[in-house]
């Protein structure tokens, strides 16, 4: 389970921020998980593919900092704004593409887990570093 936090971290429930491995802002770089450190790879943007501010379907849950079933993008504070994206079986950063559903997830309400739209992957990063 993952928790978004007000300052653009997104921790896990032992308390590892999802991390950019080795801080590069690279084409399909890996993500993991990462002692909280606040640098920018471990900083995200949640980006709702629809404004959520005028959807109805969706509450807002305040104890992991996510709407409801609503899709949307991972983008990272570094230069490049790559999304967290599912290449060859792992997370990884990539160039932002609106077409890629591998780009899309959303939050399920009833599992409390981040899951990918195009394959209802619930998301889990490797490593349990610093």
């Amino acid at each position: 389970m993952f928790r978004y936090e007000d300052d653009g971290h997104i921790i896990n429930e032992r308390g590892k921020a999802v991390d950019v491995s080795g801080g590069h802002d690279n084409e399909g770089r890996n993500i993991i998980m990462w002692k909280k450190h606040n640098g920018k790879n471990q900083l995200w943007d949640i980006e709702y593919v629809k404004n959520y501010k005028e959807l109805k379907n969706g509450e807002w849950n305040t104890q992991y900092g996510f709407r409801c079933n609503i899709d949307f993008h991972i983008a990272s504070d570094m230069s490049n704004r790559r999304f967290i994206d599912i290449h060859g079986g792992r997370l990884a950063i990539r160039r932002p593409d609106f077409k890629r559903r591998s780009q899309n997830w959303y939050f399920d309400c009833t599992t409390n887990r981040i899951r990918n739209r195009s394959n209802n992957y619930a998301m889990n990063a490797l490593g349990n570093g610093g």
